[in-house]
């Protein structure tokens, strides 16, 4: 097989489109940008990005062209392949849409605005029911500026892109990896370029006026240097607040901690690009006549191959190995079949795996050095690619006549098993988002009813969305609520398991903006992220934070809910009913990370509950089967799907953080209230108790917590400095809202040692500022543990510091295991999990079903 694919890639002509081998995101097959990410890279095509400090003109009412004299706007350009425009100006809504004395209302205090330099906000105003089941009337979500974004929203491009070119000049690294000098130090990663997270004393001390001095901000930065076999974090900071004031030299760039190279970050298109000519000598080894008799003429590298539009192309899809010896790095390259885009749709490869797995040795700094160690051809796993040829020829002198090794059906065509075809009316083709509907970044704070919090983005390194300063009724509840990361772990034998910790990938930068009327109400409003994970045509992943731009992966809206939030059929001589509709407000982040897609939505809603949910999407990672080549393997742990394909049993487990400040006071425990069988002297035997105790220290089995159908309760998070011993705690409850699994497997298997959040429902731990994520952005490789990072729960458990009183955080993981159905083809009905924080005692009635008592009731 001659050449790389990069060179390979660079001679396919545009009516020929091939898949890239190195990427693991389903948008890799097609030798065009992907219709469902149509992403124009590169700033020309950045939403114009403005400092935190916003003119008080922005933003205008959606329905109002800016005015030209007003400096520092927040508009998006209405260039942004995300963005729907007619114009280079914001678009206007046909003065019909909205009556007349409000668009008069919005000119004059457009001209107050002009003329006072008093603060604007926009306020989202949806008629949806009486007003009865609204926080107002007409309901409404305010968006304005902040004190907590200043502070703890996640970076803008424009940030990202200065840090990195600060950073590249001071320490002669380059901002991407580049493959042509190997050695050269690189700034790596979803974790890249992220903002670093203040101190929280300091952070609330500007928060709550305590002191008016801001804290600065600071970006994390991670440098892979391949010559000295290290991956270095960096603190530099601190970032000016503007482009135009901006002075670099003022930024400092300090060491903090470093790693081993072998466990530096997975990067989706650099990593399998480096690995092209291994893979090309190892299939060169295997043999032209003895793969395409197997799979066809579908090898890019052979002479044979002939083009995807005839017969198609196989092409591997990167695996991270977790269970690479230690102080290694192990990389699998599995293959799929990509059918002719002329027959199907391109994500239909997902469901034609082949039977062809090459496991690679990346430990080397330099990719010229790295090797097969072992090639797994047809069900089994042989040590070079020499003895799978040879086993491959011996089978051919050896079986009956058209018996083949294994069996593989080329079959294709749009079928239902294969690609779906039932989609939403008027939805089709890529996104397009109303500029009218785009929250200004500087204006993420969001006020709904009794509701007060700040959307601070979606992180590229650890989960997706994340809020901070979460008040209601003007009492903070929380101090940070995010998710933290996504485990998928498949099944298999000690060859073919392996898990995804998908933050690691980016739960982020992977993805598309999201859909009106798919991913949120046509009329929800769109927020904001970074990403330098740059698709190129061809859907490869081409990571440069210095070309970071934005995309909208975020949405906030409000709807009713199909149930009242309570409901009573009044016993009166003539029987009633009442109740109250349950409204509720939705932060919503959706990514992508190549097959799977992670739809997490955070619901406040009127009576001081928050939900939390995951919802698991998209398509099922499967393996190719033969009942004649290995019949009593894979049925162990997989549904065998059709005659040759097996869907694997696997767990998806999601981490949540929740950094409970109750009622804004910081010292706060954890209470545990359990339903007991009290054995009793009485004739009638054992009956039901309550028994309390509060958690006095962290650690394993003290402060982590499994839920047990057999004996409920109530895990709360309490503030007990405020009361007395005749009134029960203020406090938040952590409560499971779905059936949610935990790690399957046991403590000491490398892939629970590398997540060990995933074996608890709960954790409490006190907050400390070192302790700011579950897990490891280096947990990809080596989980046997050669280097341990600190930064995972049971190292924050270890050191059983004491929760009386203290800062309480707790990290909240619930999973599912997803047996596969034949009805997961060709994609899975979404399915999720559910917690509740519920207000536990908190207030002395059910605010949404009672109003407070008024002056002449209470004497």
């Amino acid at each position: 097989m001659a050449g790389n694919a990069t060179a390979r890639a660079a001679s396919t002509s545009a009516s020929a489109p091939r898949p890239r081998p190195w990427c693991r995101s389903a948008s890799c097959a097609s030798g065009s940008a992907a219709e469902d990410a149509p992403r124009k890279y590169g700033r020309e095509a950045n939403v114009r990005e403005t400092s935190r400090r916003i003119s008080p003109c922005t933003p205008v009412v959606p329905s109002l062209a800016r005015p030209r004299g007003c400096s520092g706007m927040a508009s998006p350009s209405s260039e942004h392949p995300f963005l729907s425009s007619s114009s280079s100006r914001p678009a206007r809504v046909p003065p019909k849409s909205v009556p007349a004395w409000i668009r008069g209302a919005a000119l004059v205090a457009l001209g107050a605005c002009l003329a006072l330099g008093v603060e604007w906000t926009i306020v989202a105003r949806h008629h949806r029911g009486s007003s009865s089941s609204a926080p107002t009337s007409p309901s409404s979500i305010v968006f304005e500026q902040g004190k907590a974004c200043e502070v703890l929203c996640e970076l803008t491009p424009l940030e990202i892109r200065r840090v990195a070119r600060v950073v590249a000049d001071r320490l002669d690294v380059a901002t991407s990896r580049d493959l042509s000098n190997p050695l050269r130090a690189w700034i790596a990663g979803p974790s890249g370029v992220e903002l670093w997270q203040p101190a929280k004393t300091d952070t609330l001390a500007y928060l709550d006026n305590t002191n008016d001095e801001k804290p600065a901000r600071f970006a994390r930065v991670t440098v892979a240097d391949p010559r000295a076999g290290v991956v270095t974090e960096l603190k530099v900071g601190p970032i000016s607040e503007s482009e135009e004031d901006a002075d670099d030299a003022d930024m400092t760039v300090d060491a903090t901690a470093s790693v081993p190279f072998s466990k530096r970050p997975t990067e989706p298109g650099a990593d399998g690009e480096a690995a092209a000519a291994t893979l090309d000598r190892t299939l060169a080894a295997i043999g032209e006549d003895v793969l395409v008799p197997l799979f066809g003429p579908v090898f890019p590298g052979f002479a044979s191959y002939a083009g995807p539009e005839a017969r198609g192309t196989a092409a591997p899809g990167m695996q991270n190995d977790a269970l690479s010896p230690p102080g290694e790095r192990y990389d699998v390259y599995a293959y799929s079949w990509y059918p002719p885009s002329r027959l199907t749709k391109l994500e239909a490869f997902w469901l034609h795996p082949v039977p062809l797995r090459v496991r690679v040795n990346a430990t080397a700094p330099d990719p010229s050095e790295w090797t097969a160690v072992s090639v797994a051809l047809c069900g089994t796993t042989y040590a070079t690619a020499s003895a799978a040829r040879a086993a491959a020829l011996a089978h051919a002198e050896t079986a009956p006549p058209d018996t083949p090794l294994c069996v593989f059906q080329n079959v294709t065509g749009d079928l239902p098993w294969e690609v779906p075809d039932i989609t939403n009316p008027g939805t089709e083709g890529a996104a397009r988002i109303p500029l009218s509907l785009v929250v200004p970044d500087a204006h993420r704070r969001v006020r709904w009813g009794d509701w007060d919090l700040t959307v601070a983005g979606f992180r590229t390194s650890q989960g997706g969305p994340a809020l901070f300063d979460v008040k209601f009724r003007g009492e903070r509840v929380l101090y940070e609520l995010s998710l933290q990361d996504a485990m998928a772990a498949y099944a298999g034998t000690a060859e073919s398991e392996f898990f995804y910790a998908d933050a690691s990938w980016s739960l982020s930068m992977l993805s598309a903006s999201l859909k009106p009327g798919v991913d949120c109400p046509a009329d929800a409003h769109y927020l904001s992220a970074a990403t330098w994970y740059n698709l190129r045509e061809g859907g490869d992943a081409f990571a440069d934070p210095a070309e970071a731009t934005a995309f909208y992966p975020m949405c906030v809206f409000e709807f009713a809910e199909d149930h009242a939030i309570w409901r009573h059929m009044q016993n009166s001589r003539r029987p009633t009913v009442e109740g109250r509709t349950r409204n509720t407000l939705v932060v919503r982040g959706t990514a992508t990370v190549g097959n799977y897609d992670y739809i997490t939505s955070f619901a406040f809603r009127e009576d001081g509950e928050i939900e939390l949910s995951t919802m698991f999407a998209g398509y099922i990672e499967s393996r190719h089967f033969d009942a004649a080549a290995n019949p009593a393997n894979e049925a162990q742990y997989s549904t065998i799907l059709r005659r040759d394909l097996a869907g694997p049993l696997h767990s998806h487990i999601v981490s949540y953080k929740a950094d409970f400040d109750i009622a804004g006071t910081r010292e706060n425990a954890v209470a545990v209230t359990e339903a007991i069988v009290a054995s009793s002297d009485d004739p009638s035997g054992a009956h039901k108790a309550l028994a309390h105790r509060v958690v006095e220290h962290e650690g394993v089995g003290a402060s982590t917590f499994v839920a047990d159908p057999r004996a409920a309760g109530a895990w709360t998070i309490v503030d007990r400095t405020h009361g007395d011993a005749t009134t029960n705690y203020r406090g938040y409850a952590v409560t499971l809202a779905s059936f949610a699994a935990v790690q399957a497997l046991p403590d000491d298997h490398p892939f629970t040692r590398a997540m060990p959040y995933s074996k608890y429902h709960l954790a409490c731990t006190k907050q400390a500022d070192d302790e700011y994520r579950a897990t490891s952005p280096y947990v990809q490789y080596d989980a046997d543990n050669a280097f341990v990072d600190p930064r995972n729960v049971d190292a924050y458990l270890a050191d059983e510091e004491s929760l009386l009183d203290v800062d309480v955080v707790a990290w909240i993981s619930v999973g599912r295991e997803h047996i596969v159905r034949q009805e997961d083809l060709p994609l899975v009905s979404n399915f999720g999990v559910h917690v509740s924080l519920q207000p536990w005692n908190f207030f002395e009635y059910n605010v949404a079903a009672s109003s407070p008592p008024s002056a002449e009731a209470s004497t």
